[in-house]
């Protein structure tokens, strides 16, 4: 039974690992191309956007750590490693709503405004 454990866990802890490599790879192509286009606008930008595209550089790190993770739960030190596994993944999918608020919110916050 904890040999099947065991082997869970691994699976776990690689299909998280992969999930946030793709996350991570994901929100930098597109978030990058958002960034062109609040650059080309010129204006003040929300803060929530602005706080995106100066994180947004930094969230491969959460790829790394659930790297580090999986060598951790691979080599039998598992308990502890799964559940910060776990708020890690808790964090990423937090992070996809950010991620949506701050890059329409430029543009939703200007649709209010009359046309002149």
């Amino acid at each position: 039974m904890n040999q099947v454990k065991s082997n869970f866990q691994v699976i776990t802890a690689t299909i998280s690992t992969l999930y946030f490599g793709l996350f991570a790879y994901g929100a930098f192509i597109l978030i990058q191309q958002f960034e062109s286009i609040f650059d080309s606008f010129e204006a003040e930008l929300p803060i929530q956007t602005s706080i995106l595209i100066g994180t947004y550089r930094y969230w491969g790190i959460l790829g790394l750590i659930s790297a580090f993770i999986l060598y951790k739960v691979s080599k039998g030190k598992s308990s502890k490693s799964m559940k910060l596994l776990i708020w890690l993944f808790v964090l990423s999918l937090l992070l996809v709503p950010f991620a949506i608020w701050g890059i329409y919110s430029p543009v939703l916050e200007g649709s209010g405004q009359p046309v002149t």
